[in-house]
């Protein structure tokens, strides 16, 4: 089936439609901030530049358009009709490097939720997802604050180990040379040469 705009036309709508700042993203962030989370938004250092970033929480928030992104059994996500191969490569792509970012961002570390734009829609709906968001915050978050203290702690251990072998290959090097004296001159040649 042909296109019903002209090509001009098709590309200004293309061209109209945001990536960022989108009003699924804007609800999630006025909600979320209406329940005292403080975040960071579109943060490029970490892969895939996240909406949302929550340091606190160690929780990354991923809101995705169901159209853009191929929400399965949505009614919002229906392939074009006209140029089908175009849209199905597309949109595999999409999912493809979302699953792969949030592969990135869980193996830093954090938790990443991922909200669907046709969760956002009517008031009902948004606050149901808000306190699932919430819900799954505060019960992830103390269980990552667990690995990360065990993380801390082998790190501790690891350092103490470290210096418990510093000492003893010390206290080692210092008998030896108790029992096997270097004499001075051989000494005075050595740090001459920056041996020692």
């Amino acid at each position: 089936m042909a296109d019903r705009m002209t090509k001009e036309q098709r590309h200004k709508c293309m061209a109209s439609i945001r990536s960022k700042n989108t009003s699924p993203e804007l609800a999630v962030r006025r909600g979320l901030h209406k329940r005292g989370f403080r975040f960071r938004i579109h943060v490029k250092s970490l892969p895939g530049t996240p909406d949302i970033v929550l340091a606190r929480w160690k929780t990354i928030i991923l809101v995705n358009g169901c159209f853009w992104h191929g929400h399965e059994n949505c009614s919002k996500y229906v392939t074009p009709r006209s140029n089908r191969e175009f849209w199905e490569t597309k949109i595999a792509r999409n999912r493809h490097r979302d699953e792969v970012t949030t592969a990135h961002l869980t193996a830093l570390g954090l938790h990443v939720l991922t909200v669907w734009e046709c969760e956002t829609c009517g008031r009902e709906r948004l606050e149901t997802l808000l306190d699932r968001i919430t819900e799954q915050i505060r019960l992830v978050f103390p269980k990552m604050q667990e690995e990360s203290r065990r993380r801390n702690q082998s790190k501790a251990s690891a350092k103490r180990e470290q210096e418990e072998i510093m000492k003893r290959q010390a206290a080692l090097e210092a008998e030896i040379d108790a029992l096997y004296p270097i004499p001075k001159r051989i000494r005075r040649m050595s740090k001459e040469e920056g041996e020692f």
